[in-house]
């Protein structure tokens, strides 16, 4: 409701009251959603499953996601955990600015993904976080921000900012320690000096990794590879991400298989599956994600995990050209295997 102060005479006397006056919203306002939506205003997570994840505090309440009642992360914002939970069943902590009112739900600000059991330990503290506790263990922990703590408080409910900077595209990895922005299109300079493009996969799009010593010129070492992966549509937009774990992360027996429900429950929001294997052998093997000769060594368990995070409708990722089989695409037409003896 909104009023106002009128001025009402009578004979000599003026007399001031306040009256309610009915809100119109304007045309440009109402447009402005459809034209330029909420960022994110889509979201689903593991592959071949797609399951809706929630872009605001209301859903988030709708899909068993819960407040926590941890102190809110300055470059993150405010947690909710699912089912209410901390474990390594559900090792995945949403991050939403604050509710401004019972109208006006926060927005999504951010993604964590705990990691039990094997990480590369020299990227504490540049993308992992150090060791934290939960009911089921020790872990660690990568995130990603969705808001850019640099220009709006994401604790603070009166902030102007966070309705200003709500529809700005805005990702970055690890926003405590290496803080790495990632461009929204592929063409940026940022994008194509510092990360390497590999594969593009049907569903998934363009791949693009990166060293953290070499940059753009892989490795292909585990303990180098920055454990997030960065996707982008064929126009050259950015649409999805992957938390990438140098052992299998899934709580997946090898009997398990989609049609179960109870296995899809223990997924603990890893994809399906048990992996992709380091050697470049089978159907999902790690070297997939990239073109050429590729090789990686060093993980954990000859296991490589993926958590993979659409921003787009994955239906709607595909490869502009011809595959030479029917997993990946190379544009230079030399592929991993090629190079197998």
């Amino acid at each position: 409701k909104e009023y106002k102060t009128v001025k009402e005479t009578k004979g000599s006397k003026k007399e001031y009251k306040t009256v309610k006056v009915k809100k119109t919203e304007s045309k440009k306002s109402k447009s402005e959603d459809s034209v330029n939506p909420l960022w994110p205003d889509y979201l689903v997570s593991q592959v071949g499953l797609h399951s809706k994840r929630p872009t605001n505090t209301t859903e988030a309440g709708e899909l068993n996601w819960v407040k926590s009642d941890e102190l809110c992360i300055p470059s993150l914002g405010e947690a909710w955990l699912y089912n209410g939970h901390r474990g390594s069943n559900s090792s995945v902590t949403l991050y939403f600015t604050p509710e401004i009112s019972d109208d006006v739900p926060g927005t999504l600000s951010g993604i964590e993904v705990d990691y039990y059991g094997y990480i590369e330990k020299n990227l504490i503290g540049s993308y992992f976080s150090e060791e934290r506790t939960s009911k089921d263990g020790t872990y660690h922990s990568v995130a990603v921000a969705l808001r850019n703590s640099a220009t709006e408080d994401l604790c603070s409910a009166s902030s102007k900012a966070i309705k200003t900077y709500a529809r700005e595209k805005y990702i970055a990895i690890s926003p405590d320690m290496a803080n790495e922005q990632i461009p929204m299109e592929e063409s940026s300079l940022s994008l194509t000096n510092n990360w390497h493009k590999g594969s593009c996969i049907h569903g998934m799009g363009y791949h693009w990794l990166q060293d953290v010593n070499g940059g753009k010129n892989l490795t292909y070492k585990a303990e180098n590879t920055v454990p997030v992966v960065i996707m982008y549509d064929s126009n050259g937009s950015f649409s999805a991400i992957f938390f990438l774990a140098t052992e299998k992360k899934q709580n997946w027996p090898d009997t398990c298989t989609l049609t179960s429900q109870t296995c899809i429950e223990n997924l603990n929001f890893w994809d399906p599956a048990g992996g992709l294997l380091e050697a470049n052998e089978g159907r999902l093997y790690m070297c997939a994600n990239l073109c050429g000769k590729c090789q990686f060594t060093g993980s954990g368990d000859g296991v490589y995990s993926t958590m993979h995070w659409f921003f787009t409708d994955p239906a709607t990722l595909e490869c502009v050209g011809k595959d030479k089989d029917s997993q990946i695409y190379c544009p230079s037409g030399s592929y991993p295997k090629d190079f197998v003896d």
